[in-house]
């Protein structure tokens, strides 16, 4: 009796959880029209086919928008067997695009299912006759030819914040050559430093002088790599088209890092100079150009991050970080590799001891720059970014080294303060130790070189650009979080970003109106935005849109998502004239231009650039105005 009562216990529990696990199982089978199809005339109904019986308290809900314009539909329909839902076209459908977004929600007004899919309709649509009254007269207004807009065109291009185009691998060679490039010259001068310091008899070995100069080349055939890979980076070429050096010139044009790189380039070569010859670092004669040549270089090596907030201070953070890093891993490496390469006399004791005493300041200050510089580009947010969490994977790679160098510099202090010569044992058991620090500081510069090409939450991905104006949306139907800032909100021209932040997909026809006063006679400023996924568009203000009156504008926001369309969501913002002062009286202007201004921008250096790595804001923003 208990086993039959227990399978009828079963059974009940099942049949009731059967229609909560049919629901969450519930797919859309197929859509007509289907996505991506082409009609030469517009359908007659949106027809949504489920695998799944719908629930009675299933509500599917559709919203179907072409040209940014919003369309009618009928009632759903919803077939004997509750797996076919159908939405009757009203609309009479524009020749173009158009987008259906759709949703499945429960009985609470969940969401269950939700897409966008979308058609092209390929024919204009019917003409329709005008009404005649009875003395013959046409009745109801004439359509105007005139179109109410300007358009800018808002393809995503090669701009410095967007996808670079795909030339071959030049984000690796880019890492590897600069990685390559930064280990020679952080060898160079550690190596130098260690002789002029603590062990002059260092050039008279001859495996120091192959060592050294194995850094120098190994240096400079990075930094032409580093160099080439950049070029093609900035010139949107091939790596092969990048070994001309005309096109190296151009990396003057993208501001300090650029001119940085070229830099690196020249100082690296001129450093052969004391490289070939180490001992010119401790003649008196030589020695100022022996440290200017690699010292100049490191500062280069610095430049390759000067944005972000106090870049200034920044930098100098930088070259503090640079001297001392290379002080720390390149004599480590000069040790490791030279010093204890074997048994030998004195003088090894001498520069082991030496090494160990001037690194332990050079670790401090490389410690404490690089907090600095994590709290100046990053603050506390490691997580959130893909800059962050890198940053994380170095410090457990410097963490290691540093690790591995208190307990070598503690031997050293234990076993070598009163050694006069270096035994076999004791040079293969601190090369071991030195290697390894070496080691983990490769690591830690591999990291480093990665850092480079990722973006730290507190700089911005758009630098240049002022905005005097921001207007946040916020709307529960399409589940949009949105902030566009507008600068310089002045008569002429105007640039502004728009910053999505939610949804993460799914996201059409996108687009921006900017209205002037009312009675200005001015026309419209259309502005589609070219972004699909959350993200940050922008058009730079060089470029931007013209406004040609002062006054209270209208922003107007509209965009399809999975859950629904928004049309209209407006907000008002101020336009100062050209002297920056504020407009009571908008200008009226003596005509609207009865042709229409194409602004084309659909070249490959159209200033309107995309990016999807923007950081959500720690509050969701509320539609508002500004002033």
């Amino acid at each position: 009796m208990l086993l039959v009562a227990a399978v009828a216990t079963l059974v009940a529990v099942l049949a009731m959880a059967s229609p909560a696990s049919a629901q969450e199982g519930n797919a859309l089978q197929s859509i007509e029209p289907a996505d991506g199809a082409s009609l030469a005339e517009r359908p007659e109904q949106i027809r949504l086919v489920f695998n799944q019986e719908l629930a009675e308290d299933d509500v599917v809900v559709v919203n179907l928008s072409c040209s940014f314009q919003p369309q009618e539909l009928g009632e759903p329909e919803i077939d004997d067997d509750r797996l076919i839902v159908s939405f009757p076209v009203v609309s009479v459908l524009p020749k173009g695009a158009c987008t259906i977004a759709w949703s499945l929600r429960n009985v609470d007004g969940e969401t269950v299912l939700s897409s966008t899919t979308s058609f092209t309709v390929t024919s204009d649509p019917p003409a329709q006759s005008t009404p005649t009254s009875v003395d013959g007269s046409t009745g109801g207004s004439a359509a105007t030819t005139t179109d109410p807009f300007i358009r800018q065109s808002a393809t995503q291009t090669s701009g410095t914040a967007s996808e670079p185009v795909d030339q071959g691998s030049t984000g690796g060679a880019l890492w590897f050559g600069r990685l390559l490039s930064t280990l020679g010259i952080l060898v160079v001068f550690g190596g130098l430093t260690l002789i002029s310091v603590g062990w002059p008899e260092g050039p008279e070995y001859v495996v120091t002088v192959r060592f050294l100069r194995a850094a120098w080349v190994l240096s400079l055939l990075g930094t032409v790599l580093y160099v080439v890979a950049y070029a093609a980076d900035f010139n949107g070429t091939s790596l092969g088209s990048a070994l001309s050096p005309g096109q190296w010139l151009e990396l003057y044009d993208d501001g300090w890092r650029g001119r940085g790189a070229l830099l690196r380039l020249v100082f690296i070569g001129a450093s052969g100079w004391v490289a070939m010859r180490p001992e010119r670092i401790i003649d008196p004669q030589t020695a100022m150009w022996a440290w200017a040549f690699p010292g100049f270089a490191l500062i280069a090596v610095s430049m390759s991050r000067v944005d972000g907030p106090a870049p200034l201070l920044g930098f100098i953070i930088a070259i503090a970080h640079t001297f001392s890093v290379a002080v720390w891993f390149g004599g480590a490496a000069m040790v490791a590799r030279v010093v204890l390469a074997g048994p030998g006399e004195d003088d090894l004791v001498q520069a082991t001891r030496t090494f160990s005493r001037i690194s332990i300041p050079a670790i401090v200050v490389a410690c404490a720059t690089g907090i600095a510089q994590m709290i100046r580009l990053d603050g506390g947010d490691l997580f959130s970014t893909s800059h962050g969490r890198v940053l994380l994977l170095k410090v457990v790679a410097v963490a290691a080294m540093l690790f591995v160098a208190l307990a070598a510099r503690q031997q050293v202090t234990m076993r070598l303060d009163q050694a006069h010569e270096l035994t076999v044992p004791a040079a293969d058991r601190f090369r071991r130790a030195f290697g390894a620090e070496a080691a983990f500081g490769v690591v830690a510069l591999a990291f480093s070189g990665w850092l480079l090409g990722l973006t730290p939450a507190n700089v911005d991905q758009f630098p240049g650009e002022t905005y005097t104006r921001e207007i946040t949306f916020n709307d529960e139907s399409t589940e949009l979080e949105a902030v566009v800032k507008i600068g310089p909100a002045r008569v002429g021209r105007n640039g502004f970003r728009i910053e999505v932040e939610n949804p993460p997909d799914n996201i059409n026809d996108l687009t921006l109106v900017f209205e002037p006063p009312a009675g200005s006679n001015a026309p419209a400023l259309a502005q589609p935005i070219p972004l699909q996924t959350w993200g940050t568009a922008q058009l730079d203000i060089a470029d931007g849109l013209p406004f040609p009156v002062g006054g209270v504008w209208t922003l107007k926001l509209s965009v399809s998502t999975a859950t629904g369309t928004l049309q209209d969501a407006t907000s008002t913002f101020q336009v100062l004239d050209a002297e920056g002062n504020e407009v009571l009286e908008p200008e009226v202007l003596d005509t609207t231009p009865a042709q229409v201004e194409i602004i084309d921008q659909t070249t490959t250096t159209a200033p309107f650039a995309t990016t999807t790595t923007v950081a959500p804001e720690t509050s969701p923003p509320t539609s508002e105005s500004s002033g």
